[in-house]
């Protein structure tokens, strides 16, 4: 028996602005049921009850309005005023693609007496988001189209600004600290543990 037994391919396309434009989804799901033909060890059905989906999505990135000036935007005082680099809603972030996979295994339990048994079924899964920690753009400063780098510290105005501070390096490290934005990415790989019980 293959791994795999159950192939499902998804491809969707959006056509408005505020959307992706194209989206796709694969999903490859497997299960061993009752009637059991997958491998044995030690004489046991080792995937009895046993499954595993595999889902993968890739994605064109969403619309964003670049910006023509550079402009200090970790600051508290803002940036002031910028002009538009195209039309609004003119340029897209990134593609995005993101692998999840999810294993269950479900074990039927009795207790009680012969003619009075009870019965309830335990599946215990392990659900894995993000499973290869790929590191997708989801917001990017609008004037360099760049996650880590809104582009005022190598413009004119920065390099000035820069100068006239009492400790350029510490305005530099400080600043750069604070463009370095978790909120610019994806979620990284997490790992849940999870039991749900049938009555």
């Amino acid at each position: 028996m293959s791994l795999f037994q159950h192939w499902t391919l998804v491809k969707s396309f959006f056509w408005y602005i505020v959307l992706q434009q194209q989206s796709f989804k694969a999903c490859l799901k497997n299960f061993y049921p009752i009637h059991y033909s997958g491998p044995l060890w030690n004489g046991k059905q080792l995937f009895a009850n046993t499954g595993v989906n595999l889902l993968a999505t890739a994605g064109s990135g969403t619309p964003y309005t670049r910006q023509m000036t550079e402009a200090k935007t970790v600051l508290v005082e803002g940036g002031g005023r910028t002009s538009l680099d195209g039309s609004i809603n003119g340029s897209r972030l990134p593609w995005t693609y993101r692998l999840d996979m999810r294993i269950n295994k479900q074990f039927d339990l009795q207790w009680g007496d012969p003619e009075n048994q009870k019965q309830t079924s335990v599946n215990v899964y392990l659900l894995v988001q993000n499973l290869l920690n790929t590191k997708n753009v989801i917001k990017v400063y609008r004037y360099t189209g760049n996650a880590d780098d809104d582009g005022y510290l190598t413009s004119a105005a920065g390099k000035d600004a820069i100068e006239k501070e009492t400790d350029p390096n510490s305005f530099v490290d400080l600043y750069s600290l604070k463009l370095n934005n978790p909120a610019h990415y994806n979620r990284p790989r997490t790992v849940r543990l999870g039991v749900t019980i049938d009555f």
